[in-house]
């Protein structure tokens, strides 16, 4: 399951790190960051996954070697970020939709990663378990350095289902005689919709059989 194009991959690809990136940002905003902090952010957030993806698969260069301008990119849209107000002011309406960039990078980073691991070789299973990890990571780290417990982590909202069941979308696309970007557009769907629909409604997984129960 090869990309069709190479230049919409690519494009996927550039969506989710400016996404990422944005996401980073305003939680470096939120954490009362400097530039460096807040570049630093973007920087984990938006390459995060991608890196221990490429790692994973022993791809070189990383993805962020061999398309550096997406290093530029995001220090760019740092430094506006930063220093102009009205990028910063633009990033704060997007906090208040902070979920949905945040799913919206989820999905998109899931699509390269399990798009990848299959160009490789690797069997359905490991495949959608290296796209959770390609669309996650990045947050952990982000929520790592904030000193946050990691979303992907929390009781409550779902975070890595959604990226697990997209996977298995996009994988089904061969199986079911549905063309690639059709069962991409699927997937890339799924994950935004089960993601929006776990913060807004308030889809859960059962709760664990300890869970309400006193600590010892």
């Amino acid at each position: 399951m090869k990309p069709h194009l190479p230049e919409l991959a690519t494009a996927v690809e550039a969506a989710a790190v400016v996404v990422s990136a944005i996401s980073g940002m305003v939680s470096a905003a939120r954490a009362r960051m400097d530039l460096v902090g807040t570049f630093t952010l973007a920087l984990v957030t938006a390459f995060g996954g991608g890196t221990l993806r490429d790692v994973l698969l022993q791809r070189r260069p990383l993805f962020w070697v061999s398309n550096e301008g997406y290093v530029f990119l995001t220090l760019l849209l740092c430094l506006a970020f930063v220093y102009s107000r009205r990028a910063f002011e633009f990033a704060d309406a997007l906090d208040r939709h902070a979920s949905f960039v945040d799913a919206l990078g989820l999905a998109l980073f899931t699509l390269t990663g399990v798009h990848y691991a299959h160009e490789a070789g690797l069997p359905g299973l490991p495949a959608a378990l290296l796209g959770v990890i390609t669309g996650t990571f990045g947050g952990v780290l982000r929520d790592v350095l904030i000193r946050e417990i990691p979303a992907i982590f929390r009781p409550g909202a779902l975070y890595a289902v959604p990226s697990f069941v997209g996977c298995w979308v996009v994988l089904s696309g061969p199986w079911l005689e549905i063309p690639q970007p059709i069962a991409d557009a699927a997937g890339f769907t799924t994950i935004v919709l089960l993601r929006m629909a776990s913060v807004r409604l308030g889809l859960r997984l059962p709760a664990p059989h300890w869970a309400g129960k006193p600590e010892p």
